[in-house]
């Protein structure tokens, strides 16, 4: 059945340390047509399938994310991330990455996504798609 969803985020950036970004929202799903009862109920959109019994999903869901970035080198021309967030099923995400300019037209980058926690999650489920992404980009 169609439902009728809020969602919303609220966050705050400040920069510390002279250009350390710090980053943290919080993000809300409110299921506003939520059903729980005896023979009826709503499923969790994001995971629900056969082999954990059509998993019952929550009124709300929640997802707090931190996020910090810092340009690094002489000329402050490269630049790390990291975001990790967690959702209140306990599923986690870690994404840390990193952005190396050679010159001004080549770009190398390297990325490693981390999933893992309870398998009946948004990110929990992707725990076995982990992985180690190398980019290079040639601007012209």
């Amino acid at each position: 059945e169609d439902a009728d969803i809020f969602k919303y985020v609220l966050g705050v950036d400040i920069t510390v340390m002279t250009n350390l970004l710090v980053s943290t929202q919080l993000i809300q799903f409110y299921n506003l047509d939520y059903i729980d009862e005896t023979n009826r109920y709503t499923g969790d959109f994001s995971s629900m399938h056969l082999s954990n019994g059509l998993k019952k999903g929550d009124e709300v869901e929640t997802y707090i994310s931190f996020f910090l970035s810092k340009p690094f080198g002489s000329d402050v021309q490269h630049r790390w991330n990291n975001i990790i967030i967690a959702e209140n099923g306990g599923g986690y995400w870690n994404r840390f990455d990193v952005e190396y300019s050679f010159n001004d037209e080549m770009v190398g980058t390297v990325e490693y996504n981390k999933y893992w926690g309870d398998e009946n999650t948004t990110f929990g489920q992707f725990e076995n798609s982990s992985n180690l992404q190398l980019g290079f980009k040639y601007l012209f």
